[in-house]
């Protein structure tokens, strides 16, 4: 399993790539659901996505220190992420195939995901953006189970 470092403003976490890529599927999803009209957002929704679907072979780069120029996107980013978080809260023990498939456009997915491997992964990006990371969480391999 490849994996990618998170960073935002000198900190982060390891991320495992496949959960990582869902995460950020989540995130465009929700900003889609916005219909959203500013155009760093929309740069970020499309930059996302990419990394979420491509393949380039060298991990899923967030870019978050590219994406947050300001305190007013930062705040947009952590309010994007815990609504993503609170629709995951309702998926129960999996995210279905189908579900899947149809944030990402495609027949990728075959079989469902833990929801709380996104969960974890997505309370990691809030803290790391709000600057909550703990030392020991700092640096640290990403949990994946």
């Amino acid at each position: 399993m490849s994996s990618t470092f998170v960073r935002f403003r000198g900190k982060g976490f390891e991320a495992n790539d496949s959960t990582l890529e869902i995460w950020l599927l989540l995130l465009v999803h929700e900003i889609d659901s916005w219909g959203v009209t500013s155009n760093w957002l929309k740069r970020t929704r499309d930059e996302w996505f990419l990394q979420a679907t491509g393949d380039f072979g060298f991990g899923v780069m967030p870019g978050l220190d590219a994406v947050v120029a300001n305190e007013e996107q930062r705040e947009v980013i952590v309010e994007l992420a815990s609504r993503v978080l609170s629709r995951l809260r309702c998926y129960g023990e999996t995210i279905s195939v189908a579900e899947l498939n149809q944030i990402r456009g495609d027949e990728s997915f075959t079989e469902p995901v833990p929801t709380i491997l996104i969960m974890n992964l997505g309370e990691y990006f809030v803290k790391l953006l709000r600057g909550e990371l703990e030392p020991q969480e700092n640096d640290a391999r990403f949990p994946n189970r």
